[in-house]
Parts: structure tokens; sequence; C-alpha cells
């Protein structure tokens, strides 16, 4: 599932039990999964759990097809050498969950066959991308900002902490140090510009303003 089911969170951390609003079709889909999910559980009695993932990176994420994500789009121009395009002024903060850290917490789901219920998963920090852009180190210019979209992710994981004793082990500092040792990954993604983001959203802008 995904923590985008929150839309602009009325608090953070945010806890499972905020208010469900999401701002895209995407977002509502993922939801819509999970009471399929809830649902068939309790046809069959069985229990269900779904994992709210809070903003996932790692090496070999996506690196084709249309406008993605923040840290395939910004890989891609460090690659070529482009200033990084920053949405707003770069103060949103994100709840970067890096990918070791998720596929330990579907193992560890997995195998606990008691648990029930939805869970967020996230780093146990939230990270503004000014902060990101440092990391990666480069030059930045700055898009206009998307509609619907917060300003801040930041996922209350102690729920899924206390019922399995799984914890997030990988600091923001220390996965993108990662993520540039597989730089290479990225040499053949799409590289975005001000100019082809601005096609790309520009239909996207025009509805949900």
């Amino acid at each position: 599932a995904s923590s985008s089911c929150y839309g602009i969170a009325n608090s953070y951390p945010t806890q499972e039990d905020s208010e469900i609003k999401p701002e895209y079709p995407y977002a509502l889909t993922k939801y819509m999964g999970e009471e399929l999910v809830q649902h068939w559980a309790k046809v069959f009695n069985i229990n269900g759990v779904s994992l709210r993932f809070f903003n996932v990176y790692g090496p070999k994420a996506r690196t084709s097809g249309s406008y993605g994500a923040m840290f395939g789009v910004f890989l891609a121009q460090k690659n070529a050498g482009l200033p990084f395009t920053v949405v707003g002024d770069g103060s949103q903060t994100r709840d970067f969950t890096y990918v070791s850290d998720v596929c330990e917490a579907i193992i560890t789901a997995a195998r606990n066959l008691s648990l029930n219920g939805s869970f967020n998963i996230g780093s146990g920090q939230t990270v503004s991308v000014n902060r990101i852009i440092e990391l990666l180190g480069g030059d930045k210019v700055h898009m206009p900002k998307r509609p619907g979209e917060p300003e801040c992710t930041y996922a209350d994981i102690s729920k899924f902490c206390d019922a399995t004793g799984w914890r997030p082990h990988i600091a923001i500092e220390d996965g993108i140090a990662l993520m540039l040792e597989h730089i290479s990954d990225w040499e053949n993604a799409p590289v975005w510009t001000p100019a082809t983001i601005a096609a790309a959203t520009a239909e996207w802008f025009k509805y949900l303003k």
C-alpha cells in the first residue's frame, strides 16, 4: 500500500488512524487495494496486512518510462551534468525509506502470522529536498509547486515496530552514498529538463489546480 492515501496529512508523524484523503487516482487505487484485502480477510476469516510505504528509494529504481520518482530524475540529471529540477523552494520534506529496509519489513510481515491491519513503513525521519541536493552535490533550478502535494511526509512507524520488532537501519546519508555508488544504473534513464517536465505535466496542472 502507499502513504499517498493520507493526501495532505493532518498531523506529523502520521499515524495509521489518520484521515484517508487521497489527492490523486494513484493514491485512491492504492487505498482501494487495502480495502479489498481487508474485505477478503473478513469474508474468509483470515488476517490481512497492508504496508503503507513512505517514499521508497534505492539502487535499481525505475529508470525508464514517463516522469517518475525524484531520485531517478535527479540521478539521471547528475549523470548528464544538468542541474537538479527542484519543485518549489525545496524546503518540503519527505520520509525517504531505503529499499532494503522496506524488503526487511515485507519479510517480517510475511513471517508474522498474527499480524493484521494497516501499517506505516518509513525511515523514522523526514528530510528536505534541499538536504538531498546537498548530499547529491550539484546545481539546481526551481520548478512550480505541484497541486495537491504535501509539504511533508513523515511516518509514525511505532505500530509496526512494536508489533514485530522491525526497525529501519539506513540513514539518508548512507542511502544516498549507496545510490551514488550505483549511479551508472541511471545512464540510460530519461533526462528531464524544466521544459520537458512542463510539457509532461501540463494536463495534470490544468485539471488539478
